[in-house]
């Protein structure tokens, strides 16, 4: 298969991926993972890994949803993408994702290394690692400074 084709099979996918976060589509969101997936995350002051089963990362894909909810994301786009094929049926991938809230206006960037396995036509996630977890605790940080700052000014404008 050639790299091309394979570069556009893990654009396909990433998009898929992408838009079922954006629909905060759990099922579809799951769809995309491997029946065992390897997790490895900077968490800012450690690295936590673990191996889970489809009903242990389900729930993480529903921690991940309200997290994204807490901060309002309405979009999330991979700004980059690399990709290493090591054949037709095992890819590995880099991704840059940049997320928005719903109003468009930008709250972090963070970066994702993911292993794609294809055993059918289509690839699913056997392994990823990321670091996104400190700058979601930035942007949150922020929302809730933000939060409190308008708290104190509409009172103070009492």
């Amino acid at each position: 298969m050639r790299s091309s084709k394979i570069t556009a099979d893990v654009r396909a996918f990433f998009t898929s991926y992408c838009t079922a976060f954006i629909r905060q589509d759990a099922p579809a969101i799951a769809k995309h993972f491997a029946d065992s997936v390897h997790v490895a995350s900077d968490n800012g002051d450690d690295v936590s890994v673990h191996v889970a089963n489809p009903v242990e990362w389900r729930k993480t894909i529903d921690r991940i949803l309200a997290m994204y909810l807490a901060i309002d994301v309405g979009s999330l786009e991979a700004t980059g993408l690399a990709t290493d094929a090591l054949s037709s049926r095992l890819v590995q991938a880099r991704l840059r994702w940049a997320l928005s809230d719903r109003a468009a206006r930008p709250l972090y960037e963070f970066d994702a290394m993911y292993t794609l396995a294809r055993h059918t036509e289509t690839f699913r996630i056997t392994a990823m690692a990321h670091n996104e977890i400190p700058e979601y605790r930035r942007c949150l940080a922020r929302k809730t400074n933000d939060l409190h700052r308008e708290d104190v000014d509409r009172t103070a404008a009492t």
